[in-house]
């Protein structure tokens, strides 16, 4: 079913436990977001929960929204610009949906008041580090999963990935490099400087052997970022 501005007029709204002006859209079989303006931005939440939405985009200049739900959409993708027309969205619910890589999660960094989100029941909450990455992209969150983020998390997340400067300009600029090459990735093309210029913790034998295996087999931008961190920081490159 398509998001009409007749349906988003003819929904049911309500004042929710939290004394919020609550837009109703549950299991509409909404497949899009679209129209939205039709709202003429009078509501504190939108529900999605139960809709068939694939990809987070679309949204108007929604200045006073607070809250969004998308329990049990199909969302595999955040678009980029998702957050420029929310700025003051503190509230997002995603549980239940199809976000599987840690890349996925990169466009969350540019919501400038968000406190809480829920990702249960997504594959990429079964990523190492994810709870870790997820606080780097988007070092503003107080729960993550009805989880209260504490401090030794976020010590735990600086340990791992450092100060989130720009995480989204850091991953184009990393896509723009691998699209150069025939837009694939090509293992150890962005520590082939780093590896040439050691000067620290030079390596054993054994451990050369097991870098170029680790470069060999990494899969994405994510696994070398890893196997960087480990080279300057000077840990073990296996286990």
């Amino acid at each position: 079913m398509r998001l009409t501005a007749e349906l988003i007029l003819r929904s049911p709204e309500s004042i929710n436990p939290c004394s919020d002006r609550e837009l109703n859209l549950r299991g509409k079989k909404i497949s899009t977001i679209e129209n939205l303006g039709a709202t003429k931005d009078q509501y504190d939440t939108i529900d999605f929960s139960d809709n068939e939405i694939s990809k987070l985009e679309n949204f108007p200049q929604l200045n006073r929204l607070k809250t969004l739900l998308f329990n049990n959409n199909h969302i595999c993708r955040i678009d980029d610009d998702f957050a420029a027309s929310l700025p003051n969205l503190t509230n997002l619910v995603l549980s239940k949906n199809r976000i599987s890589k840690l890349s996925d999660l990169v466009p969350l960094e540019k919501l400038q008041n968000i406190k809480y989100i829920s990702l249960l029941e997504n594959e990429v909450t079964k990523v190492e580090n994810y709870r870790y990455y997820l606080i780097y992209v988007q070092p503003r969150l107080k729960y993550i999963d009805f989880s209260k983020v504490k401090k030794v998390d976020r010590e735990e997340s600086l340990r791992l990935f450092g100060t989130s400067k720009s995480v989204l300009a850091r991953h184009e600029k990393k896509h723009k490099q691998n699209g150069k090459n025939n837009k694939t990735f090509t293992p150890g093309e962005e520590l082939n400087q780093h590896v040439k210029t050691i000067t620290k913790n030079e390596l054993t034998g054994e451990e050369k052997k097991q870098l170029m295996e680790a470069i060999n087999n990494a899969k994405s931008v994510e696994e070398m970022d890893a196997l960087e961190r480990k080279l300057k920081t000077g840990q073990k490159l296996i286990g």
